[in-house]
């Protein structure tokens, strides 16, 4: 099936097997994922009919599953195989992917966990940037939140678990402020992520980006991988609300765009020139490796 630019007047999804019109996919309001956001999922991107690293993002996922105790009836080719197919069924070039398990519909009010069916599910849109155009090309505004991200002693931050009330809660502080975004920072006062992305910084040419108390995202994996490409120094290590305002350069990364540069943390607006050299060629690199088709699967 060829594949366009434009979604079909009503998105096709697959769940549990079938591949099911918008109108006619259906989740139990008894499933866990919606009583107890007791379940997993994952975001990849297409771009001009490839999807980028749908390997390594599988990957992540299946660790999750096995972390959390879930099970699926789909093993990594299957869902593989569904993820294409849905994305195929809904013709779409440029793409966000999102895929869901859930631990299901219990049989009792107080059930048992271990006893599940359940529930396999992916959602393909239009592909999303992060920002706007006009953001993306000046920078954006980016708070530190009050709240404070999962600890591994409660909840590992490498779960990407469906629970996302803690990054609805900084967007919701963000937006009310007047900013773009927000990050938290760990129990210790570190720096970690913001609601749906990674960051990096740069002081005297060199990259920086955090180290613990993060979700291991996989765009922030490639921005590593590009820094190596581009020769540009980078370290992972304990990065503080200080070393975001003085630093040279901060750019947050997600499947959503890629490098986002930033213009101003908390009242602190960065110094030079907003994309800074660095994202800059980051970005670069990023698009080169994605248009080129490294590490992608043909739709």
């Amino acid at each position: 099936m060829a594949v366009t630019q434009e979604a079909p007047a009503e998105p096709i999804l697959y769940v549990n097997g079938e591949f099911l019109p918008l109108s006619a996919a259906r989740v139990s309001p008894l499933d866990q994922g919606f009583l107890l956001g007791d379940g997993i999922f994952d975001v990849v991107s297409a771009w001009r009919g490839k999807i980028f690293k749908l390997e390594e993002h599988l990957d992540r996922f299946f660790d999750s599953i096995r972390a959390a105790r879930l099970e699926t009836r789909l093993s990594k080719d299957a869902w593989a195989s569904a993820i294409l197919e849905t994305v195929r069924r809904n013709s779409l070039g440029d793409a966000s992917i999102r895929f869901i398990l859930t631990r299901g519909v219990p049989e009792g009010v107080v059930a048992d966990p271990r006893e599940i069916t359940p529930t396999e599910i992916v959602w393909v849109a239009p592909y999303v940037f992060l920002a706007d155009e006009a953001k993306r090309a000046r920078g954006i505004r980016l708070m530190i939140s009050a709240t404070r991200g999962f600890t591994p002693d409660t909840l590992d931050p490498r779960f990407k678990c469906l629970d996302r009330l803690h990054s609805q809660l900084i967007r919701l502080e963000a937006l009310e402020a007047g900013y773009d975004d927000a990050l938290w920072l760990d129990n210790q006062g570190y720096v970690a992520e913001a609601a749906a992305s990674n960051v990096f910084l740069v002081k005297k040419g060199t990259l920086y980006t955090p180290q613990t108390g993060i979700l291991r995202g996989i765009t922030r994996a490639t921005v590593i991988d590009c820094a190596a490409r581009a020769e540009i120094p980078c370290c992972e290590a304990p990065v503080t609300s200080f070393d975001l305002y003085s630093a040279d350069e901060v750019f947050t990364c997600s499947t959503a765009g890629g490098a986002l540069p930033v213009r101003e943390v908390a009242g602190r607006a960065i110094p030079g020139p907003v994309p800074g050299p660095i994202c800059q060629r980051i970005d670069q690199v990023y698009w080169e490796m994605r248009d080129g088709g490294e590490f992608a699967t043909v739709i």
